[in-house]
C-alpha cells in the first residue's frame, strides 16, 4: 500500500455504534460465545448476563466477568460467590465448570487471538522457482 491520498482509504470499513448499538453488539458477543444458551444450566435460552462476580462485591462488567445465563438462573445465584452457588445446583457438571473458568481467565477469548494469529504466519513465499 502507498501513501494515501484521501483520509476515506484509512477507514478500512470501520464500523461507527451508538452507546447503545455497542452495548447491544457487546452483549450479543456473550451470548454467542455460548451458543445462546445459559452457561450455567446449559438447557435455558440465555436472556441476561451475570456478573460471576457481583458487583456489590467489587466486580467489574469486563468481558471476563459477565457470563450468559437465563433469569432463573441469574435470580437464584444473586450475589453469592458463583462456584459455590454452581456446585449446589443439580445441573452442576464440572466440565461446565471449566469452561466458564476459562471464560473468566480469558483463556478462550486468547486462543482465538492466537489462531487468527497462527494462520497469517501459515503463509510464506517461495523465492524459488516453480518446477510443475
Amino acid at each position: 500500500m502507498g501513501i494515501a491520498e484521501d483520509w476515506k482509504e484509512l477507514m478500512f470499513s470501520l464500523d461507527c455504534l451508538s452507546k447503545g448499538s455497542a452495548k447491544r453488539k457487546f452483549r450479543k458477543s456473550i451470548k454467542n460465545g455460548w451458543g445462546g444458551l445459559c452457561a450455567y444450566c446449559r438447557s435455558n435460552r440465555a436472556t441476561t448476563l451475570d456478573h460471576i462476580k457481583p458487583k456489590s462485591r467489587g466486580g467489574s462488567s469486563l468481558r471476563s466477568n459477565l457470563i450468559p445465563c437465563c433469569q432463573a438462573c441469574n435470580h437464584s445465584k444473586g450475589s453469592e460467590n458463583w462456584l459455590e452457588w454452581f456446585q449446589r445446583q443439580e445441573f452442576y457438571n464440572s466440565v461446565a465448570e471449566e469452561l466458564i473458568e476459562e471464560w473468566i481467565s480469558n483463556k478462550r477469548f486468547i486462543d482465538e487471538e492466537l489462531d487468527e494469529e497462527r494462520t497469517d504466519d501459515r503463509t510464506e513465499v517461495c523465492l524459488t522457482a516453480s518446477t510443475i
